[in-house]
């Protein structure tokens, strides 16, 4: 990685967080101790909700943010949690380092967080979201971050969750796989007249990016991301119309920059691994690479899809509730997810894919398999509406045939109905 890198993504356990109370931020810039540490994580509470009945959870403040509190509700039923969220008392994001929002995330059993959206914007102060996560256990935590893209939380964790009335089974959180230290990320003054969040948002994102390497390692993206960003400088001064354009190419750099940041994340790991292949002239050093390459894919594909690795393949998945009763018309949340999908391999060419509709058992199998087909289809011709190739894409109606779960209960048939897109070629041509 570049060595003027001034924004570190570190791989975080209990055991390589014990010390991590201590850290002091950057003494250019007044910034309060990052606490993703063993401290804070053996103190959330992590809780497999019951089908049906609403929970209800409190938020608690971190000594980032003392005064910090809120509510959420969880309601899980058929394959998806549906979360209400409400905090309020924040700092403003500003007064902890180079932050200009507050991100709502939900922790995975196995230590990964996948971002909800903003929940508190540059003021802090309070805030609110509705959302979904297609799973029935998680724990929820609020960060402050430099901007709404980000793929990993920052070290600095303001709220997190405990319990209140809550249906279902509660354990701990036990690791955060992956964090990101912003604490030598120079700071940049918000002025809402002359330089506003959007703005600031966007020059974090590409200073991010440019730390990471991805002017060397993904130059089009990089581009993109300063292209974009020009844009939005040259318009906030201008007219009401000028500057409601400017910040939705703000909005537009700060994704570009975070696509630009990971493709460089990626790029990094095979340019570091294949540098020991070449130096160790090891057939076994030249599949690690692809080996890394595939991991990081995965990781990318699970920030926008729940994606699973099987003998098949890398098997991305869309819930039960991503489609109306016995309907193949995506909804929002399918798009927003198959969107942020077909941005991941829209970075790897030679993927290929085959989509296949699953149903549950209820219905004649001829009419299940109609309607998987259908769903099928509808999901590949969403993608290829975001510009991924249509002779890349395969489609399957399977019906009830490939069951995950027992048909005989609510929950196992709400697993049953899903799409699942299996990929392969590529990175992953080797496994």
């Amino acid at each position: 990685m570049n060595r003027r890198c001034i924004v570190s993504f570190t791989a975080l356990t209990i055991g390589a967080l014990s010390c991590a109370l201590s850290m002091v931020a950057s003494a250019q810039v007044p910034q309060r101790t990052a606490i993703a540490s063993s401290d804070v994580l053996s103190q959330i509470s992590m809780f497999s909700y019951n089908e049906g009945p609403k929970s209800d959870l409190l938020f608690r403040g971190t000594p980032l943010a003392a005064t910090g509190e809120g509510k959420a509700s969880v309601e899980y039923e058929k394959g998806n949690a549906a979360i209400s969220a409400k905090v309020s008392d924040l700092p403003a994001p500003a007064t902890l380092g180079p932050y200009t929002t507050y991100v709502l995330w939900a922790i995975t059993p196995d230590g990964r967080a996948i971002n909800q959206g903003v929940i508190a914007g540059a003021e802090g102060g309070k805030g609110g979201i509705d959302t979904t996560y297609p799973a029935s256990q998680f724990a929820l935590i609020v960060t402050a971050e430099p901007h709404f893209a980000v793929t990993v939380p920052s070290t600095m964790i303001a709220l997190y969750n405990v319990a209140d009335k809550v249906k279902g089974a509660e354990s701990k959180v036990s690791k955060l796989t992956a964090s990101a230290d912003y604490s030598k990320l120079a700071r940049i003054a918000i002025d809402e007249e002359k330089n506003p969040a959007a703005i600031v948002q966007a020059r974090y994102a590409v200073a991010i990016a440019d730390a990471a390497g991805a002017k060397q390692f993904a130059p089009d993206q990089f581009a993109s991301a300063n292209q974009k960003l020009a844009a939005a400088e040259s318009g906030i001064g201008g007219k009401k119309k000028e500057r409601a354009a400017a910040e939705t190419a703000a909005r537009e750099a700060v994704v570009a920059g975070e696509d630009a940041r990971r493709q460089a994340q990626v790029q990094t790991a095979i340019a570091n691994t294949a540098e020991k292949a070449s130096a160790q002239a090891t057939a076994e050093t030249a599949v690690a690479a692809t080996a890394v390459a595939a991991a990081a894919l995965l990781e990318r594909l699970n920030n926008a899809l729940p994606t699973r690795k099987t003998d098949r393949g890398l098997v991305s998945e869309i819930g039960g509730l991503q489609f109306a009763t016995g309907t193949s018309t995506l909804s929002n949340a399918a798009r927003e997810g198959l969107s942020r999908f077909a941005g991941v391999v829209a970075s790897y060419p030679n993927l290929s894919f085959k989509v296949e509709g699953h149903t549950d058992n209820t219905g004649s199998a001829e009419k299940n398999r109609e309607l998987s087909l259908r769903r099928a289809i509808a999901v590949r011709d969403y993608l290829v509406g975001q510009g991924v190739q249509n002779s890349r894409i395969d489609v399957d109606g399977l019906g009830p045939a490939q069951p995950v779960a027992d048909n005989s209960t609510a929950d196992g048939r709400a697993r049953n109905r899903r799409v699942e897109i299996v990929l392969s070629g590529g990175p992953l041509a080797a496994h």
